[in-house]
C-alpha cells in the first residue's frame, strides 16, 4: 500500500496488528511493544500503556475502523485489568507489571496516576459503569490528600524526591476533560479550572511567551544559565487542549493557544526536514535536533484547531516518514539530526498520538 493515506493505514494496518498481536488475553492486558516484525515483547507493561490503549481502542471504534462489540470488549477487559492489578488500597496506581502480572515497578509517580484517571474517563465513555466512576473519585481524593501542593497543582515524584513538573500536568488536564465530556460532576471542571490558572500564569512564561517543563520551588522555571528548556510538541499539545477546555468552559483561550502554536511553528520546525524539534531553548535557539513522531502528531491536532490547513499537512507529510517500516502498522520513534531512523520496536503508549492526531485531520 502506498503510504499517503493515514487513515487507510490506520485501517488496514495499524490497528488489525494492534489489537491482535498487542493484546495479550490471558492477563487481560495490552502489550507494551511489538518488535520490528511486529511479535509481542516480554517486557515490562506500564499502567499508562493500559490507560493509553483503552482510549486509542475507543476511538478506532469511533471512527468506524475497529467492530464495535470487539473494542469494548477489549476496553472492559483492559480496564478490568486496570484497576485490579496496578491500582493500590489507598487509590493510586503503581507504574509498572511483569508480563505475568507481578508489580515491576510499584513507584506512584504523577504521570501514571493522570493517564490511570484518563483511561478511567475513556472506559466509562465506552460503558458508563459506575466501578469506573469510584476508582476515579479514589484517585482523585488520593492526589487531593497525598500530592497537593501548597503552590498550586500536584508533586512529581522521582525516586522519592519531589518534582515540580509540567507535563503530569497536561495529562491531568486532558484526563479532567475526558471526565466533563462523559459526567456533570463538578470535581472535574474544578481539576481542569485549577490546572489552567497554573498553566497560565506559572508554566507559560511572562516574558518570554514560551511554556517552560521543568521548575524549582514556587513554580520557578529550571535555568540553565539564563534560558530554560521549551518542548514545541507539549506547547502544541497544550494548545490542542486549550482549545477543548474553551469549547467546554465558554472561556476565550484564543491569544494565549495562539502563541503557544506561533511560538512552536517559529522556533521549533526543523525547516530542513519540517519536522518538529524534540527541545529548543526560551530564547528560540535549538536545544536538541532530533524529532521524534509524537511531536508531529501534536502539530497535526493543534494546526487543526488553530485552521491552519497548511501546518497539518505539511505535519502529516512529515508523520508518515515515520510510518515506513518493514512491517505495516509499525513506526519508527525517532528521526536522529542526520534525518535518519534508528530500527527500535514500536511502543504501544504511540498510538494514542497517532490515531488522536489522524482523527483531527480528518476532520478537516
Amino acid at each position: 500500500m502506498k503510504l499517503d493515506n493515514p487513515y487507510r493505514w490506520l485501517q488496514e494496518s495499524a490497528i488489525p496488528l494492534w489489537f491482535s498481536k498487542g493484546v495479550d488475553r490471558s492477563s487481560g492486558a495490552f502489550v507494551e511493544a511489538l518488535s520490528a516484525s511486529g511479535e509481542a515483547l516480554a517486557i515490562d507493561r506500564r499502567a499508562m500503556v493500559q490507560a493509553r490503549q483503552i482510549y486509542s481502542c475507543r476511538v478506532a471504534i469511533q471512527m468506524g475502523i475497529f467492530p464495535q462489540i470487539a473494542g469494548l470488549e477489549l476496553i472492559e477487559m483492559a480496564a478490568k485489568n486496570l484497576i485490579q492489578k496496578y491500582s493500590t488500597p489507598g487509590g493510586a496506581f503503581i507504574r509498572s507489571l511483569t508480563p505475568d502480572g507481578q508489580p515491576a515497578d510499584d513507584s506512584l509517580d504523577l504521570y501514571t496516576q493522570a493517564f490511570a484517571l484518563f483511561g478511567l474517563a475513556h472506559a466509562y465513555a465506552a460503558q458508563p459503569e459506575i466501578k469506573f466512576k469510584e476508582q476515579a473519585k479514589k484517585l482523585l481524593h488520593y492526589l487531593s490528600k497525598n500530592r497537593k501542593l501548597s503552590e498550586g497543582g500536584y508533586s512529581e515524584l522521582d525516586k522519592g524526591k519531589i518534582c515540580f513538573e509540567a507535563n503530569p500536568h497536561m495529562h491531568l488536564f486532558e484526563a479532567a476533560l475526558a471526565w466533563m465530556e462523559v459526567d456533570n460532576d463538578p470535581v472535574w471542571s474544578t481539576l481542569a479550572d485549577e490546572i489552567l490558572e497554573l498553566c497560565l500564569h506559572q508554566f507559560i512564561d511572562a516574558k518570554s511567551g514560551f511554556l517552560s517543563e521543568h521548575f524549582v520551588e514556587g513554580w520557578k522555571p529550571l535555568l540553565i544559565g539564563k534560558r530554560f528548556v521549551v518542548e514545541p510538541g507539549h506547547q502544541f499539545e497544550w494548545a490542542w487542549l486549550l482549545a477543548r477546555y474553551e469549547k467546554m468552559r465558554n472561556r476565550d483561550l484564543l491569544a494565549v493557544r495562539t502563541s503557544l502554536f506561533q511560538s512552536s511553528e517559529k522556533f521549533g520546525i526543523n525547516q530542513k526536514y519540517n519536522l518538529v524539534f524534540d527541545e529548543i531553548w526560551s530564547d528560540g535557539s535549538v536545544k536538541k535536533q532530533s524529532s521524534r513522531f509524537w511531536t508531529q502528531c501534536e502539530r497535526i491536532k493543534c494546526a487543526v484547531v488553530m485552521g491552519n490547513r497548511k501546518a497539518s499537512e505539511e505535519a502529516m507529510t512529515g508523520l508518515l516518514r515515520f510510518f515506513q517500516t518493514p512491517q505495516p502498522g509499525l513506526w519508527y520513534d525517532q528521526m536522529n539530526a542526520e534525518g535518519e531512523f534508528k530500527q527500535e520496536n514500536s511502543k504501544a503508549s504511540s498510538l494514542y498520538h497517532i490515531i488522536a492526531a489522524i482523527q483531527e485531520f480528518e476532520k478537516q
